[in-house]
């Protein structure tokens, strides 16, 4: 699943118009899954932009796809219509996008140490807000656990 969402999301970063990677003022991206609408996007941030509001970004939505490379992920969800999926899915595509190297982009370094880099933050949040979170946040937040906590946490009940 991760391998498909590492080619969405290229395919998106190389349909992002030049021009906005040559912006100074970039500070981050933002990667958007809407499986209801059977698409994805990702849109570019600068410094100006107010992170609250995304729609408001000047460049909002610097890039689209019909989710052709995630076509299994975005039936999964159609399937069930699940907000555990739909979580389980942008959990996916943040593993996915915080697997991408960004160097061709100007941006040699997206993670510090445990943490996201500051100066240029790799963003996947959840569209409906049922979660209010960076989900790249959550994935770098849970390689921090000891291995048998995960491994207790994930086991199915009973």
């Amino acid at each position: 699943m991760q391998k498909n969402f590492v080619r969405e999301i290229k395919y998106l970063l190389g349909r992002v118009p030049s021009k906005q990677w040559k912006d100074p003022a970039i500070r981050g991206i933002v990667y958007d899954l809407t499986p209801w609408h059977r698409m994805s996007s990702l849109t570019v941030q600068t410094s100006e932009d107010d992170p609250r509001d995304i729609g408001g970004w000047k460049y909002y939505c610097s890039a689209e796809s019909d989710a052709s490379r995630i076509k299994a992920e975005i039936e999964q969800w159609l399937d069930s219509r699940d907000r555990l999926v739909y979580h389980n899915l942008l959990i996916e595509a943040a593993e996915a996008l915080l697997s991408i190297d960004f160097s061709k982009y100007g941006q040699p370094v997206t993670i510090d140490g445990f943490c996201l880099y500051k100066p240029f933050q790799l963003q996947v949040y959840d569209a409906d807000e049922t979660f209010r979170f960076n989900y790249c946040e959550y994935v770098l937040a849970r390689r921090l656990e000891p291995a048998e906590e995960s491994a207790e946490r994930d086991r199915p009940p009973g």
